[in-house]
């Protein structure tokens, strides 16, 4: 049993200088976009990811992968920035990628996105501990010192309300520049998936394809169903090619926070000798739209409530247009219009009354006392004349 592990092994390792040190196939739909494709960089929402896939679990010194990916738009949604940083172990070999990418996203209405995108690459593939090969073995001394190579990659996506698709050229410095001399291979990535909305728009249901070209022979396809409930749960199931079967279960256990697990196997006799791939994610969401659309929604909904609350409930009908008109004076001492609009100007002069006329005469006011001569006085004890 232990030889063929060995013979499995090497098998695996012979076969890693033209596939494993291509960016990797993760199995959940939360890690196999932005990874691909530069153009999702800052796409509708900025996240921050990280995944970690234990590859065969019965094979000792299988691969062992890790995913750290972050990106976010900025410019009002226009613009998006991103980076990726992988790294692999297999056995005495660590491949480690980097990717920096930038995106423009073009908005023509709500729902209507295109967005292009390039991105730059790093990748160096080194020696990880100690082996028992021949130290004079040129593979390994090349290892040992390592081998650094620089690409870069375009993407193009565009989305609507009900589906998005997108495609990649990955690496083409190595398919135009350098294609002899490079040990990486370029390749094509493309994928098409709905989005179904279920239940009135609280569910959404997602067919999803995917195909990536590595080589002239050297092909995949993924087929799978997603479904997110209530935008909190998503599962789904995905097909590849090759008889390989995978499951994806993630759970959103805070309102940006994701957790999810997925695991692959091979539907095989193979598959059972070799095991299974265990997958874990976490992913952080921020700057999501739609948090931003709920948050107008409700907030339009509290004001409406509120207003119903603070008005008076009215009659639907009243008996006469006389009470209607008083119940109309009745209001207007409290309505924010009379209150601000109709504010007396103080006075600074003296105002003047013009006498009331009665049928065109004009009256005395009450209370008012007659005027006297300039040159007369009144009658009183201090005028020396009267006196008696």
């Amino acid at each position: 049993m232990r030889r063929i592990l060995n013979i499995f092994l090497v098998v695996c390792l012979l076969s890693f200088q033209g596939v494993a040190q291509d960016i990797p196939l993760f199995s959940q739909k939360l890690t196999n976009s932005f990874i691909y494709n530069p153009s999702l960089a800052g796409h509708t929402f900025g996240s921050a990811t990280y995944a970690y896939r234990q590859n065969y679990s019965n094979v000792p010194g299988a691969p062992k992968e890790h995913f750290l990916s972050m990106h976010t738009p900025f410019a009002n949604h226009k613009m998006g920035v991103g980076v990726n940083l992988f790294q692999e172990d297999v056995n005495f070999i660590r491949n480690t990628f980097v990717s920096i990418a930038g995106a423009y996203h073009l908005h023509f209405n709500r729902y209507n996105i295109l967005s292009l995108g390039v991105s730059g690459e790093y990748n160096i593939t080194k020696q990880n501990g100690n082996s028992n090969s021949d130290l004079r073995d040129p593979v390994l001394n090349q290892l040992q010192n390592g081998d650094p190579n620089y690409d870069f990659s375009f993407g193009a996506n565009y989305q609507t309300r009900h589906f998005k698709a997108g495609f990649a050229l990955n690496r083409l410095s190595t398919a135009w520049i350098k294609k002899e001399t490079s040990n990486l291979t370029n390749y094509f990535s493309g994928y098409v998936q709905g989005l179904i909305p279920m239940r009135g728009g609280d569910d959404l249901l997602e067919p999803y394809v995917a195909f990536r070209k590595f080589s002239e022979t050297n092909n995949t396809y993924d087929i799978g169903l997603f479904y997110t409930y209530d935008a909190k749960i998503m599962g789904g199931l995905a097909v590849r090619k090759g008889n390989v079967i995978n499951g994806t279960l993630g759970f959103k256990f805070f309102k940006h926070a994701m957790l999810g697990y997925s695991r692959e196997m091979i539907a095989s006799s193979l598959g059972g000798f070799v095991g299974a791939a265990n997958e874990i994610t976490l992913r952080i969401d921020f700057n999501d739209e739609t948090y931003k659309e709920r948050f107008r929604a409700d907030y339009k909904n509290a004001m409406a409530y509120r207003r119903k609350t603070l008005t008076s409930p009215t009659k639907l009908s009243l008996p006469n247009a006389s009470q209607s008109k008083n119940k109309q004076k009745k209001l207007v001492p409290y309505s924010p219009n009379n209150r601000y609009q109709n504010v007396k100007k103080l006075s600074t002069g003296k105002k003047k009354h013009a006498p009331k006329m009665i049928f065109g005469k004009r009256t005395k006011k009450l209370g008012s006392k007659k005027r006297l001569p300039r040159n007369t006085t009144r009658d009183n004890k201090y005028n020396p004349s009267k006196r008696r």
